[in-house]
C-alpha cells in the first residue's frame, strides 16, 4: 500500500480517512458441548477498537478461523472464505450513547457460538439531549489557522449545526452568513461561506475584540524575526424563529508584512523518511507535490497560512511550501528580477550538465517537454543571453529561450538521445562563467563577481543490448514497508508480502543477467527517502517500489480492488505501462490500468521509477493468494517481463 499512518482516536470536527488497515485485534473465542474440538476465533482486523469511522457505510474484515463458520454482523450475513477470512462493506453503526457506536459480531459452527463487540467512534449526526437549540458543533469543520491577508484574500469556514437555523459569523457591527448546504450527518447540516479576512480583522478591532501579538520566524543565522499576528475574537450565531445561539471562536489575523519578506530553502531533517535534496511545492496550501525546489532557492513570500507559505513565483502563480522547510531572510531581497546571463552544456561522464548563470537566486522548475526535450523554468529572472554554448559531444541539438512573462523565463533544450533522468541543483560562483565563447567579455560595471548558478543534469540512457536487454542493467527492487503498510484479514503483513516478491523479482532479474539491488532484504523500517538515495547511490538504472495495495474508509474494495501501475515524471510512464501489462498478464486481477501518482519514491526524477500495487491485501483469496510461492512467482514474473518489454523498446527509439 502506498501511504498509511496508524488509526488513532481522533476528536470531534476532525475527519480521518486512513488508508492504513492496523494490526490491533478485536477478539472472542468460543467451543460449545458435543463439538468435535473446534473453536471460533473471530478477529477484526479493521476497524481498530476506538477508531472513529465518518462515512455511514464502510468496510470490516478479519478472520473466524475456519472456513466453515456463519458469520453475522449487525444481523447481515457475511461471506466467510475456505481460510476463515472475511470482508464485508455495511451501514457503520449509529452511535448509542455519546459518540461511541459498536459492531455486533455473531459466529456460528454446528453447536458452537462465539460472539463479539467492536466499539467505534462516531462524529455526531444529531444535536445532544437536551441541547439548546439552535445547536452548533463549536469545533469548526473547516476554520483557517494564523494567516496574513491580502486585500480581497478571504477563508472557508463551515460548521455542522441543526437543519433549518440561519447561521452566521458576527464581529462588532459586520455578519458574515453562512449558507445552509443541506444535510451533512443525520440531522446536522452544513453551513459554509467565505469570510474576507480584512474586513472580519477590522470589525473585530473596531469592537475591542482584538489581541495584539506577535509570531517568531526563524532565520538562517539561527536568530528570530518577529511579525504582528493579532487575535481577534467573532462570535458563530444561529437563529431558529426566536431562539438563539452564540459560541465565540477565535482567529489568529495579520496582514502580509510590506515589503513582503524573503525565504530561503533548507529541506528539514527527517529521522523516519531521510532527505531528498530538494523541497516539494504545491499548488494549494495542501494539494499534490508539483515543483522539486533544490536547496538553497531564494524566493519572495505571497502569503502565510498556518504552517504552509506560498512562494511569489510571479504572475500571480503561487508554490506552497512546508514551513520547516523555510529559513527567513532577515534582509529584503532584491526588488529587481535575477539576470540570466548566459549557459553552456558540457559533457560529464553519463550525464551532461547545463549550466546557466543568474545574479542573484531564484525559483526554478524542470519538466520534460518530450522524449528528448526538457524545459528549465526560472521564476522571478529575465534573459540577457545573447551567447548559449551547446557545448561539444554533448548529444544537444538545440537550446531556445523565450521570455515568456516580464519576469518567467524559459529555457529549452533538445537532444538527438532519449532522456533517461535529471536533477536540478544551485551552486555558487561566478554567474558569467557560462556565457560559451564569450567568457572573456569585459565584466560590466555592476556585474557580480560572485553569483548563483542553476546546473541541470541531464542523464544518458545506459547501453541496452536489444538481443538480452537486462543483461547488466542495474535494478533497485524496493519492497515497500516497513514502516506503516496494511494488513490482511488473517493478519498477513503487508511488507512481508512486498519481500516475499521483490526477492523472486532479485532471483528472476539476477538470472537474466541483470544486477538487482534489493533496497531492503529484512523487516528494518526504511525511510521513504532512504529507499531513492540508496538507489542513487547504488548508481540503479531502474527504481521498481513493490506493494499490495488496500483503501480508505468509505471506498467499497469489492469494486476497485485489481492491479495498479503508479508514475510520476514523463520518462517513466512508459515503464509503467509495460509493467502493468505484465502483471495483468501475469496475475489475471481486474486491471485498474498505470496511474500518474503523486508518492515519494516515484518523484525521484534520476532514473525510471514506478511503484506498483499487485493486488489487495484486505480482499481475503487475494491476501490467500499473496502467501503462496506460486501467486509471488507469477507477481515477480510479470514486472520482470514488463522490464524487459521496457528496455526492448527503448532501444528502437535510440537514435
Amino acid at each position: 500500500m502506498r501511504s498509511q499512518a496508524k488509526a488513532r482516536t481522533l476528536a470531534l470536527g476532525v475527519v480521518l480517512l486512513p488508508l492504513v488497515l492496523a494490526g490491533e485485534r478485536t477478539t472472542a473465542n468460543a467451543s460449545g458441548a458435543g463439538s468435535s474440538g473446534g473453536v471460533i476465533d473471530i478477529e477484526v482486523r479493521y476497524p481498530a477498537r476506538h477508531q472513529l469511522i465518518v462515512p455511514d457505510s464502510n468496510f470490516i474484515f478479519g478472520s473466524v478461523g475456519s472456513g466453515g463458520v456463519a458469520l453475522e454482523i449487525d444481523g447481515h450475513p457475511v461471506t466467510v472464505e475456505g481460510n476463515g477470512a472475511f470482508l464485508a462493506w455495511l451501514p457503520v453503526p449509529d452511535a448509542g450513547r455519546g459518540d461511541t457506536a459498536a459492531y455486533m459480531l455473531r459466529a456460528v459452527e454446528g453447536p458452537d457460538t462465539a460472539t463479539a463487540v467492536l466499539s467505534i467512534l462516531r462524529p455526531p449526526s444529531r444535536p445532544p439531549s437536551g441541547s439548546e437549540t439552535p445547536w452548533l458543533l463549536t469545533t469548526p469543520l473547516e476554520r483557517p489557522s494564523d494567516r496574513w491577508y491580502e486585500p480581497g484574500g478571504e477563508f472557508a469556514l463551515s460548521v455542522l449545526g441543526e437543519g433549518g437555523a440561519e447561521v452566521e459569523l458576527a464581529a462588532g457591527n459586520r455578519r458574515f452568513p453562512l449558507r445552509d448546504l443541506g444535510p451533512e450527518r443525520g440531522s446536522l447540516h452544513r453551513y459554509a461561506g467565505r469570510i474576507d479576512a480584512a474586513a472580519l480583522h477590522a470589525a473585530a478591532c473596531e469592537a475591542g475584540d482584538c489581541r495584539s501579538g506577535t509570531t517568531a520566524l526563524p532565520t538562517g543565522e539561527g536568530d528570530s524575526i518577529f511579525v504582528a499576528i493579532d487575535t481577534v475574537t467573532a462570535g458563530l450565531v444561529a437563529r431558529s424563529g426566536a431562539d438563539v445561539t452564540r459560541s465565540p471562536v477565535s482567529f489568529h489575523l495579520a496582514p502580509r508584512p510590506d515589503p513582503a519578506p524573503g525565504i530561503k530553502l533548507v529541506e528539514a531533517e527527517d529521522p523516519v523518511n531521510g532527505q531528498s535534496g530538494v523541497v516539494v511545492g504545491r499548488p494549494t496550501a495542501f494539494g499534490p507535490y508539483r515543483w522539486r525546489f533544490p536547496e538553497g532557492t531564494v524566493a519572495r513570500v505571497a502569503t502565510r497560512v498556518g504552517s504552509r507559505v506560498a512562494l511569489d513565483l510571479g504572475g500571480g502563480l503561487r508554490a506552497w511550501v512546508a514551513s520547516e522547510d523555510i529559513l527567513w531572510e532577515p534582509d529584503p531581497l532584491p526588488e529587481t528580477p535575477a539576470r540570466a546571463f548566459g549557459g553552456r552544456a558540457e559533457p560529464a561522464g553519463g550525464r551532461i550538465d547545463f549550466r546557466v548563470g543568474l545574479s542573484h537566486a531564484a525559483p526554478a522548475r524542470v519538466v520534460q517537454t518530450g522524449p528528448r526535450a526538457i524545459r528549465l523554468t526560472v521564476y522571478g529572472a529575465v534573459g540577457e543571453m545573447d551567447r548559449i554554448a551547446l557545448g561539444a559531444a554533448t548529444g544537444v541539438t538545440a537550446i531556445d529561450w523565450v521570455q515568456e512573462a516580464p519576469s518567467r523565463l524559459h529555457i529549452d533544450l533538445e537532444l538527438d538521445w532519449p532522456i533517461w533522468g535529471h536533477r536540478l541543483s544551485i551552486e555558487h560562483g561566478d554567474p558569467r562563467a557560462y556565457e560559451g565563447p564569450r567568457t572573456s567579455a569585459p565584466r560590466p560595471a555592476d556585474s557580480p563577481a560572485g553569483g548563483v548558478v542553476l546546473r541541470l543534469a541531464i542523464r544518458r540512457p545506459p547501453p541496452i543490448d536489444p538481443a538480452a536487454p537486462l543483461r547488466g542493467r542495474r535494478i533497485a527492487v524496493d519492497p515497500g514497508h516497513p514502516g506503516a503498510g496494511s494488513y490482511g484479514p488473517t493478519g498477513y503483513y503487508e511488507g512481508d508480502a512486498n519481500l516475499a516478491v521483490a526477492r523472486r523479482l532479485a532471483s528472476l532479474l539476477e538470472a537474466a543477467g541483470a544486477r538487482p539491488i534489493l533496497v531492503r532484504d529484512g523487516r528494518r523500517a526504511v525511510g521513504l527517502y532512504e529507499r531513492t538515495l540508496r538507489a542513487r547511490e547504488e548508481d540503479a538504472e531502474l527504481f521498481v517500489s513493490i506493494h499490495n495495495n488496500a483503501v480508505p474508509d468509505g471506498v467499497r474494495p469489492f469494486d476497485v480492488a485489481g492491479t495498479s501501475t503508479f508514475y510520476y515524471h514523463r520518462h517513466s510512464a512508459a515503464l509503467a505501462r509495460e509493467v502493468q501489462d505484465g502483471m495483468v498478464r501475469q496475475m489475471g486481477l481486474r486491471d485498474l490500468g498505470p496511474l500518474w501518482g503523486d508518492l515519494a519514491v516515484v518523484r525521484e526524477p534520476w532514473m525510471p521509477a514506478i511503484l506498483t500495487e499487485g493486488a489487495f491485501m484486505m480482499v481475503p483469496a487475494q491476501e490467500a493468494a499473496l502467501r503462496t510461492p506460486e501467486f509471488q512467482e507469477r507477481y515477480a514474473r510479470g514486472v520482470l517481463e514488463g522490464i524487459e518489454a521496457y528496455l526492448r523498446e527503448f532501444t528502437e527509439r535510440m537514435p
